[in-house]
């Protein structure tokens, strides 16, 4: 939808293929999803499980090797600007960018029912309980807006530009206007013709979330939050005062990041000698690829 008002994706051949999940594609580049990867491994974290980060954490030592390396393959995925860059992880990793490109970061922050997003997991095969989607939309959220405070921030529901895809053009083309990117204002028919509300397999309301027995009084909060900055768009986004993390939430992440550094640890542990090395060449190789 940005990239119809002519702010540039990530060039084609770097796309993540489209799939039958998203059969418009995901606009998220292979390159830079695969970047994002490697800053949260080497502090880590990881994006199934992310750990909650304290302010100052893109000064980490263990980021000293990607800091260089940055710019690089970003200038490589959007050559030419204004650019969108969409992907979920930025919500994590949103403060090292900051902290190394050179550019005035301008977020738009997509909210959806988090009840949405526990349905659509399971549809394409994922069987994480509600309590642990709960628990990874609340850790996304509250880093993406600790991480962004201060900034022009348009945050908008999921819902919303659906509904009314036309109109939800117009209000972040203004947005992006009044923060200085050059944006055109495109065609209605454009419009219409890329949003397809058939591809929403799953719809809940915000009672039904706010009623729903395994969400939290903090999630709750945060859900409030969201909504209240959707109201009032902001040129230096203050995030509402909130309330403790809901205490699960670091406990269910923690225990997944424990079960993946012992999976991982048992991985390795089934090769010795030439056969250890070929393989983990094979991962340093692939991951350069990706």
């Amino acid at each position: 939808m940005i990239n119809l008002l002519g702010v540039q994706t990530p060039r084609e051949d770097d796309l993540v293929p489209a799939s039958e999940k998203n059969p418009t594609g995901y606009w998220e580049s292979m390159s830079l999803v695969s970047f994002n990867m490697r800053i949260l491994a080497a502090v880590g974290s990881d994006m199934r499980c992310p750990v909650a980060f304290e302010r100052g954490w893109e000064g980490d030592h263990r980021l000293g090797g990607l800091r260089a390396e940055a710019p690089v393959v970003v200038l490589h995925v959007f050559p030419t600007a204004p650019w969108v860059w969409k992907d979920p992880r930025n919500c994590l990793t949103f403060a090292f960018w900051r902290s190394v490109l050179d550019v005035d970061p301008v977020v738009v922050l997509v909210n959806r029912n988090p009840l949405e997003i526990d349905a659509s997991s399971h549809r394409t095969g994922n069987w994480e309980s509600k309590i642990y989607a709960l628990a990874l939309w609340e850790r996304y959220l509250r880093q993406a807006l600790g991480q962004t405070a201060g900034l022009p921030v348009f945050v908008t529901n999921y819902r919303d530009l659906l509904a009314a895809p036309v109109e939800w053009s117009e209000r972040v083309g203004d947005f992006l206007s009044a923060a200085s990117v050059s944006v055109e204002r495109p065609r209605e028919n454009d419009i219409r013709g890329f949003v397809d509300g058939a591809l929403r397999h799953s719809t809940f309301t915000r009672e039904a979330f706010f009623s729903d027995p395994e969400v939290s009084d903090a999630q709750r909060a945060l859900y409030c939050a969201l909504e209240q900055m959707e109201e009032t768009p902001s040129g230096a986004a203050t995030v509402p005062q909130l309330p403790y993390e809901t205490p699960t939430t670091e406990t269910l992440l923690a225990e997944r990041r424990g079960d993946l550094q012992a999976r991982d640890g048992v991985r390795c542990s089934r090769f010795r000698g030439p056969a250890r090395r070929v393989y983990a060449t094979v991962r340093r190789l692939g991951r350069g690829a990706a």
